[in-house]
């Protein structure tokens, strides 16, 4: 596919005004005059063609006194197509946090609920070991065998710490390489 391009208007010859010029504007190339004030402001009034052609559209704007430029439109694609791309890495990258803020905020809820638990179930057996420090029968003859005493489980604290620094990881690689991550 062959570069396109496009003309934009650039100035006036010396000596014209620009009401004459786009009246012959108007004339030559039958155009209607909210068009032909148009192209003054900066749109063209041609389609975008390749550069042969929009040569020859140039020296037919010139013979009116009309210097135009060529405006390459892979450019100004390119160019709107980066602005669209960042935006909406931009957006992703937001709802990539407003997801990890909502995770953590669930995750502090839970171990919150997890240490209460532990709190009531902790009190709960001190309290019946109070009660069953008097009822225990003290025969020394006999070999004291405790069992030992189940010893809290920290493996989802720990699972869940691991989590939040992947999380955290991850989050920082985002930033940091932003085109190494996409959503």
């Amino acid at each position: 596919m062959s570069e396109q391009y496009r003309l934009v208007f650039a100035s006036l010859d010396e000596g014209l005004e620009q009401t004459e010029v786009a009246h012959a504007l108007q004339q030559k190339l039958k155009l209607s005059p909210k068009q032909a004030q148009a192209f003054f402001t900066g749109r063209s009034i041609f389609a975008p063609s390749d550069k042969a052609k929009a040569l020859k559209q140039a020296k037919v704007l010139a013979s009116l006194g009309i210097r135009t430029r060529l405006q390459s439109m892979q450019s100004t694609a390119n160019e709107t197509a980066n602005t669209a791309s960042s935006a909406a890495r931009d957006e992703q990258i937001l709802a990539a946090l407003d997801y990890i803020t909502s995770s953590l905020i669930r995750l502090e809820e839970r171990l919150d609920d997890m240490d209460n638990r532990l709190n009531d179930q902790l009190q709960q057996n001190s309290s019946n070991e109070v009660n069953d420090d008097f009822a225990v029968d003290l025969n020394l003859d006999e070999e004291l065998e405790l069992a030992p005493q189940p010893s809290r489980k920290r493996w989802p604290l720990f699972t869940l710490i691991a989590l939040i620094v992947l999380l955290l990881g991850v989050l920082a690689l985002a930033f940091i390489y932003p085109e190494l991550l996409t959503f």
